[in-house]
C-alpha cells in the first residue's frame, strides 16, 4: 500500500473512539518456533513485537529472497495462501504478482501460481463460498477455480473495478467476498455476493451499485476478516501495527490491539485462529542500506488467539 515518511508519527496517534481502548504492547513470551526457511538477509532474530504472547504459530514467508512483498491471505482446509508482488527497489511498490501456498501444519510451500498483467499489487485475497480463489488488485478483480489454480494451465478471469471501488484488500466469506480500500482517512468495505460475481461475464465491471452492504473501516486498512464475534481490521505501516475489532453489521469501532508492524492481509482459520501475514523486513524494504538500520524484521506469516490479546 501507499506509505509515507513519517511512519513513526503514525505509530503514536491514537485518536477518536478508540483513545481510551488501545492496548499497549506485551513483552515477547514463549515465542512460538517459526517454521520454513529463513531468507538469506537480515537479522538472525525477528523483532519484538506487541501482543507477542497472542501470537502461537509463526511461518517465514517463502519468496523473500526472490523479493516478493505479501499483500492478501486467505485459508482454506490445510493451506494458507498469501498473494504478494516482487519488487527489488525500495521505491517500487508494484510488480510481478504471484499467489504462494503454504501447507498449514509443517508451514512449508506447496506451490505457487501467478497472476497475469494488469496484476501488479495483489492488496487482497479471498476464498469465496463459491469454490473461487478471487485476488484484489487495485483496479482489477481476478477470478480462478481454487482446485485448479495450483495446477497446469490455471486461467484468471478479470474483471475491472468500477469508480470508487478499490482492491486494496479482501475477506473471504461463505457467501461472497468483501473488497476494501487503502485510505489516509476512513476507507470503505463493500460486500459482494457469491450470485453477483457468478453473473459476471468476463471483462465486465464490478461497481459499487452491485454492492450488497457498504460499511466504513478506518485509515490504513491492510486486510479484513469475520469471525470471533466481529469484523476485524488490520491497519498498519512499516513500523506499526493495529488490530481493529469493529461491529459487523454496522462498522463501529470497538476494540484496538496493536500486533505487529507491517501486517497486511488477515483471515480465520478452521480452528478460530485469525492468521496474518507481515511485509515488515521484506527484501526490497529491508536491504535499503539506511532502512535495514532502524526497521522491525518480521516478515512472517502468523497465527493470533484473539483470547490472549491484551
Amino acid at each position: 500500500m501507499r506509505r509515507c515518511w513519517l511512519t513513526f508519527a503514525a505509530a503514536a496517534l491514537v485518536t477518536g473512539a478508540y483513545a481510551a481502548q488501545v492496548a499497549g504492547p506485551a513483552a515477547e513470551t514463549s515465542p512460538a518456533p517459526i517454521s520454513g526457511i529463513a531468507p538469506s538477509y537480515g537479522p538472525k532474530t525477528v523483532s519484538a513485537v506487541p501482543n507477542a504472547a497472542a501470537v502461537v504459530r509463526r511461518i517465514w514467508l517463502p519468496g523473500l529472497d526472490a523479493g516478493y512483498d505479501p499483500q492478501g491471505l486467505a485459508v482454506d482446509g490445510g493451506g494458507i495462501y498469501v498473494s504478494a508482488y516482487r519488487s527489488d527497489s525500495f521505491g517500487v511498490r508494484r510488480g510481478p504478482c504471484r499467489v504462494i501456498r503454504i501447507d498449514l501444519e509443517t508451514g512449508g510451500p506447496t506451490g505457487y501460481v501467478d497472476v497475469p498483467s494488469p496484476c501488479g499489487h495483489a492488496g487482497g485475497l479471498a476464498v469465496g463460498g463459491d469454490g473461487m480463489l478471487y485476488v484484489a488488485d487495485t483496479h482489477t478483480l481476478f477470478a480462478t477455480p481454487l482446485a485448479q489454480a495450483f495446477g497446469p494451465g490455471a486461467r484468471f478471469r478479470q474483471f475491472p473495478l468500477g469508480p470508487g471501488v478499490i482492491g486494496g484488500l479482501a475477506a473471504s466469506t461463505p457467501d461472497g467476498i468483501w473488497l476494501g480500500t487503502y485510505e489516509n482517512g476512513p476507507g470503505r468495505l463493500f460486500r459482494f455476493t457469491a450470485a453477483t460475481l457468478a453473473r459476471l461475464s468476463e471483462g465486465e465491471t464490478l461497481g459499487a451499485p452491485q454492492a450488497a452492504t457498504v460499511l466504513t473501516i478506518p485509515d490504513h486498512a491492510q486486510g479484513a476478516a469475520i469471525g470471533g464475534g466481529g469484523l476485524w481490521i488490520a491497519r498498519s505501516d512499516w513500523s506499526w501495527g493495529t488490530l481493529d475489532r469493529l461491529d459487523p453489521a454496522t462498522g463501529a469501532p470497538q476494540r484496538r490491539y496493536e500486533i505487529a508492524p507491517g501486517t497486511e492481509g488477515i483471515a480465520f482459520g478452521s480452528t478460530g485462529r485469525l492468521w496474518a501475514v507481515s511485509e515488515a523486513g521484506s527484501r526490497h524494504i529491508y536491504d535499503h542500506p539506511f532502512l535495514g538500520l532502524f526497521q522491525p524484521f518480521f516478515p512472517l506469516v502468523f497465527a493470533l488467539d484473539l483470547s490472549r490479546l491484551e
